[in-house]
């Protein structure tokens, strides 16, 4: 066996070694395997009586999911996710909306919030960055505002005056749903008489981000008001939806004979309603249909009315049912599955983090569950139940 020779610089260097490591009784700690990676909400009870429950897990759900570890509210509430953070609003004045974490024993922990004077709730919000967000809030009998906030920080940085928005025979105007696309924000538009929609059209409002100021209103007549408010960060079905094309396909409700449900679009690089494209969801299903859940490659949920007496609303029993669409072919791929029984319409969601599985709630008549839907094979199966109440909000945290 040869000698290895050292050099003195070398035996200095390894002895130093040698002696730093005997003498460091502190060393750096390893950090902490995360606590949460799931984020869940979920709503009991009946108005005005109802509680909502918010909580986070370490592994993905299973079985039946308890609540012993969950914050409380005592009123219904919304979940939007951004990152690896949660972000609640709950109805009741003042619209408040609270930025969330999870500590080491997976409790919600808030970070910071902010209000909005005047108003109830907020029932859209659209996040384009980690210094850029907007939030719409709503309430009747309040004029509804959008703000645009820092989702950071939680400060609001600027209001967007609405007022070209207005329709002086329009007592309530509520903003519903929201995309973003290049340097404007596509928000839908809602007008009412009372609790009763105003016309049979479609209407968007389109907003420069960089100047925040109402561009343009426009409207379709092809299909009727938008009715839901979910966003890419929500947890409800959506009426305005980005592709990866770069198209946004807008959803509007049925209004009896007049008009039928249906979907619109608006091509990438324009602000005008796409007149070459129209997806009349009634005549593909069958039935005036609630919502669009856009899950990738053209496809889409929505949700069939088996019930045309209590459309667009939600009756005292379950009357909804999944349908498969497909927005290119402008076609209908029929019911999700035989297995997943009638849902709540407005409860309605989908949500998904990676490129085969669609998670979607199934809030039923006797059972509230999380479903999955394997995107490859179309195969669909129930992921887990939940004990106290509906789901309106289920994520993976980044």
């Amino acid at each position: 066996m040869k000698n290895k020779i050292y050099s003195a610089a070398t035996i200095i260097s390894i002895s130093l070694s040698v002696f730093l490591t005997a003498c460091d009784k502190n060393p750096e700690p390893a950090q902490p395997e995360a606590a949460v990676n799931y984020a869940l909400m979920m709503t009991g009870g009946t108005y005005p009586n109802q509680t909502t429950y918010f909580l986070g897990t370490k592994n993905m759900p299973t079985g039946t999911v308890e609540t012993a570890t969950a914050a409380e509210f005592t009123s219904s509430g919304m979940l939007f996710k951004y990152g690896k953070y949660a972000y609640v609003t709950t109805f009741g004045a003042p619209a408040t909306l609270r930025k969330y974490s999870f500590d080491q024993q997976g409790k919600p922990t808030e970070i910071a919030s902010f209000i909005v004077q005047g108003l109830k709730t907020f029932g859209a919000v659209d996040f384009v960055s980690e210094t850029e967000a907007y939030a719409a809030s709503n309430g009747y009998g309040g004029v509804p505002k959008l703000v645009k906030f820092n989702p950071t920080t939680m400060q609001i940085t600027g209001t967007i005056d609405l007022t070209a928005l207005q329709k002086k025979n329009a007592t309530q105007v509520f903003y519903l749903s929201m995309v973003h696309r290049d340097d404007q924000l596509f928000m839908g538009c809602n007008y009412q008489n009372g609790f009763s929609n105003l016309a049979d059209s479609v209407y968007v409002a389109v907003i420069g981000r960089t100047s925040g100021q109402v561009e343009k209103l426009i409207s379709d007549g092809r299909t009727g008001m938008i009715w839901n408010g979910g966003t890419a960060s929500s947890f409800i079905a959506s009426s305005l939806v980005l592709d990866e094309n770069g198209d946004i396909y807008v959803h509007g409700t049925g209004n009896g004979d007049k008009v039928p449900s249906g979907v619109i679009r608006i091509k990438k690089g324009t602000t005008t309603f796409d007149k070459d494209y129209f997806l009349n969801l009634k005549a593909a299903t069958g039935a005036d249909c609630l919502g669009l859940m856009y899950y990738g490659n053209g496809k889409a949920l929505t949700c069939r009315s088996e019930d045309a007496n209590n459309y667009p609303f939600d009756g005292e029993t379950p009357s909804y049912t999944y349908y498969k669409v497909d927005l290119t072919a402008k076609t209908s791929l029929g019911v999700l599955s035989k297995d997943i029984p009638p849902v709540f319409g407005s409860y309605a969601f989908t949500t998904k983090w990676d490129d085969n599985t669609v998670y979607l709630n199934v809030p039923a008549a006797t059972s509230n569950s999380i479903y999955s839907l394997n995107t490859g094979t179309g195969s669909v199966k129930k992921e887990f139940g939940l004990s106290s109440g509906i789901c309106n909000g289920f994520a993976k945290l980044n």
